[in-house]
C-alpha cells in the first residue's frame, strides 16, 4: 500500500514539472549596445575684418575755437573664440587691432571677454548680444601725439548665421549627448556673422567715443 502511494506521489511531481516546462518561456531583454556620444562641441572660432569710428575732443590752445571735435575712421582685423553653454547662453573672447591709418587715429587694438545671451530666431538665424569687460587703447596724433588705454564695460549686439546643413546636423543628432533642437549651439560646420560694439563712450581728457563693426566667419566644432 505504501509502496502504491509512493508511486503516485512521483507520478504526480513528474507530471507537474513536464507541464511547468512546456510553459510559456519568458523573452530575455536584448543587451543595449552603447553607442559612442558624438555630440556638438560648444566651442566656435571666428576671424573678420572690421571697421572703427574714433571721435575726439583736440585742444589747440591760444587758436579759435580752442577745442575742435575731430573724427576718424580706420580698418583692421578681428579674431573671436567662444563657447555656448545652450542656445540661450554663452561666453566670448575677442581680440581686435587696426591695420590701416586714415587720418589723426593712428591705432587702435582691443581685447576683451563678454558674457553672450543670444536667442535663435530660426533654424539658421541667430542673435546675440555682448555684455562684458575689456581693454582699449588708442593711440592718436591730436595735433600732438598722445595715447589713451581705457579698462572697463564694452558692449555689443550681433546676428550670425549657420551655413552649416540642418538636415545632416539633425540625422546626427541620433548620437548627440541631448536632443538635436535645431538652433545655433549646435551646429557644426562654418557660419557668418556681423555685430556692432561700442569701446568708449566719451573716456579720457580728450572725451573718446570709439564704435565698431566687425564681420567675418566662424567655425564650430
Amino acid at each position: 500500500m505504501k509502496k502504491g502511494l509512493r508511486t503516485a506521489a512521483l507520478a504526480a511531481l513528474l507530471s507537474t514539472g513536464i507541464l511547468q516546462a512546456g510553459g510559456a518561456v519568458a523573452p530575455v531583454a536584448p543587451v543595449p549596445i552603447p553607442i559612442d556620444s558624438d555630440g556638438p562641441n560648444p566651442f566656435y572660432v571666428g576671424v573678420g575684418l572690421m571697421w572703427a569710428g574714433i571721435s575726439a575732443d583736440c585742444y589747440q590752445y591760444g587758436c579759435e575755437p580752442e577745442v575742435v571735435r575731430l573724427k576718424d575712421s580706420t580698418w583692421g582685423g578681428i579674431v573671436r573664440a567662444g563657447w555656448e553653454y545652450n542656445q540661450y547662453v554663452g561666453i566670448e573672447a575677442r581680440a581686435l587691432t587696426t591695420a590701416f591709418e586714415e587720418d589723426w587715429a593712428d591705432s587702435m587694438t582691443h581685447y576683451g571677454i563678454y558674457l553672450k545671451p543670444q536667442y535663435p530666431v530660426s533654424e539658421k538665424v541667430n542673435i546675440y548680444g555682448l555684455l562684458g569687460y575689456g581693454r582699449t587703447k588708442i593711440e592718436t596724433t591730436c595735433f600732438t601725439p598722445s595715447d589713451y588705454s581705457y579698462n572697463g564695460f564694452s558692449w555689443g549686439v550681433g546676428l550670425e548665421y549657420d551655413l552649416s546643413s540642418t538636415e545632416d546636423d539633425r540625422e546626427e543628432g541620433v548620437a548627440y549627448d541631448r536632443p538635436f533642437d535645431g538652433h545655433m549651439d549646435q551646429e557644426r560646420g562654418w557660419g557668418l556673422w556681423v555685430d556692432y560694439q561700442n569701446l568708449l563712450n566719451d573716456e579720457g581728457y580728450h572725451n573718446f567715443k570709439t564704435n565698431i563693426v566687425t564681420f567675418g566667419v566662424t567655425y564650430d566644432f
